[in-house]
């Protein structure tokens, strides 16, 4: 059996052949599996940039501006990840937005779109969407979204669903108030590729929960990439 790979840095650049030409290789479980490709080539980038300029016509210009100049959303347009992007980029970026204030902006961009093989909204396909066929349990809509933004911090592995957004220097930063708030960020501000570490911190709640007081308004950060 073949070494099992840890970090997608490894097979970056094999992933960037079509499906049917990359190698098989072996995940942590020990199974052998294809791996996906999760970073954009040059190529696409420039043609995926010049569709974001023609997605962002009639977004005003303060909003433009709050976003970094290489900032643009990734993601498949119709999917429940670029909604989620997309809607903290339409409240503003590098501000920290409340979940119900986030929510009503993603039902309100992803029900503008449709899938050409689909006759339900982006929004309706996320927002109902029946559970995974033995899955043993199920997400309300807010778990959907806190989980969703929780994957596009996902940089480790070879499963890194946020390195797109890595690539522009970005991440997507969460964190939980103590009266049970989730609130959400789209960070363009990082400097370099290399210093993306998107952030997340629920020791506010959690010291409320185990019944810790939680003194004045200073809560220690929990950094974490996953």
């Amino acid at each position: 059996m073949a070494d099992v790979v840890k970090n997608y840095s490894d097979i970056k650049d094999g992933v960037e052949k079509v499906l049917g030409e990359r190698g098989p290789i072996t995940n942590r479980r020990g199974n052998i599996v294809t791996p996906r490709k999760y970073h954009m080539t040059d190529d696409q980038t420039e043609k995926a940039y010049t569709r974001w300029l023609e997605q962002i016509t009639g977004v005003s210009t303060e909003i433009k501006s709050k976003a970094s100049a290489i900032f643009f959303n990734p993601y498949r347009e119709n999917g429940a990840y670029y909604g989620g992007v997309q809607s903290l980029y339409l409240l503003g970026a590098n501000e920290w937005h409340p979940y119900g204030v986030v929510r009503g902006m993603m039902q309100s961009d992803m029900s503008t779109r449709k899938s050409p093989t689909n006759k339900r909204t982006s929004w309706e396909k996320f927002a109902f969407r029946s559970a995974r066929e033995g899955a043993t349990s199920t997400k309300d809509l807010m778990g959907r979204i806190v989980h969703n933004f929780r994957t596009l911090q996902r940089l480790g592995g070879v499963h890194p669903y946020g390195w797109k957004l890595k690539e522009l220097h970005t991440s997507v930063d969460i964190r939980r108030q103590s009266d049970g708030r989730w609130e959400f960020m789209l960070n363009t501000s990082w400097l370099d590729v290399d210093l993306v570490k998107p952030f997340y911190d629920v020791s506010a709640y959690s010291d409320l929960k185990r019944g810790k007081a939680v003194e004045g308004s200073t809560v220690v950060a929990a950094v974490t990439v996953v």
